[in-house]
């Protein structure tokens, strides 16, 4: 199957696309935004990792596109210490800002210079003297270079979500969606949020982001359960003090 996936080759996201789909076509993009603009149907892109938080380019472009969530990919991170080198002869540490935070107590204890880059995998294709790439094995494999340490994150918690686009139908467990509230007055949230309540439909997510029209506007992302016909009965209630966007209702896949 042809997927749009953040790339390049040998990120995490990669990782994931290829034991989520079976005969993955991946079309590599640099961004996520390229992903979305991408004319490939199904696409697959990070959403929040267990330590670092939300992607919040990817909620973001949630809202400004017409895509539809099908399916949601837990998968469990673990880190690789990757170098041609000898590890007394490391200086300097590269990888994305995000994966170094995740092994801040290699990192500290060692002292090492970062070196930051755009991702995993292009810290382990531009080795140089002297450093170490802190990457997913499976780019270790691509690129040829020898694996000195695994799992060298701070915590084994370490857990990203992605979200499958325009994919096959999942079994419905959990929706997304935007609420953009019509105005802004003491309460609203808390309106909003019975309307969950009211309806007994657990929320497991809930974030808030500026409109980035006018400094104080903000949309809310929401994820929550299902709830079987309840969640209908929720969403209207909910057009009583925002504008709805329903992003998809799915399944979630650990792989």
């Amino acid at each position: 199957m042809k997927v749009a996936v953040l790339g390049p080759e040998g990120t995490y996201t990669h990782e994931a696309a290829k034991k989520y789909f079976e005969d993955l076509q991946p079309e590599f993009c640099a961004t996520i935004r390229e992903v979305f603009e991408s004319d490939t149907k199904v696409k697959f892109i990070p959403v929040e990792n267990s330590l670092g938080g939300d992607v919040t380019d990817t909620i973001d472009l949630l809202r400004e596109n017409d895509e539809t969530i099908t399916g949601e990919v837990r998968m469990s991170i673990e880190h690789a210490l990757i170098s041609e080198e000898e590890f007394e002869d490391i200086r300097k540490v590269c990888s994305h800002p995000q994966a170094v935070s995740q092994c801040k107590q290699l990192v500290n204890k060692n002292n090492w210079d970062v070196v930051e880059k755009a991702s995993t995998a292009e810290a382990v294709e531009t080795l140089e003297e002297g450093e170490a790439a802190i990457a997913s094995e499976i780019s270790a494999e691509i690129n040829g270079k020898p694996v000195l340490r695994k799992s060298v994150q701070d915590t084994d918690s370490n857990t990203t979500r992605f979200f499958v686009l325009n994919g096959n139908p999942t079994p419905e467990k959990k929706t997304s969606m935007i609420l953009e509230p019509g105005e802004d007055r003491p309460g609203l949230l808390h309106a909003m949020l019975s309307c969950f309540a009211g309806h007994e439909i657990n929320l497991s997510h809930i974030q808030s982001r500026p409109t980035r029209e006018e400094l104080g506007q903000y949309y809310f992302y929401i994820e929550a359960e299902v709830a079987n016909g309840r969640l209908d009965k929720a969403v209207q209630c909910l057009k009583t003090y925002a504008d709805v966007n329903l992003l998809g209702k799915y399944g979630v896949k650990k792989v």
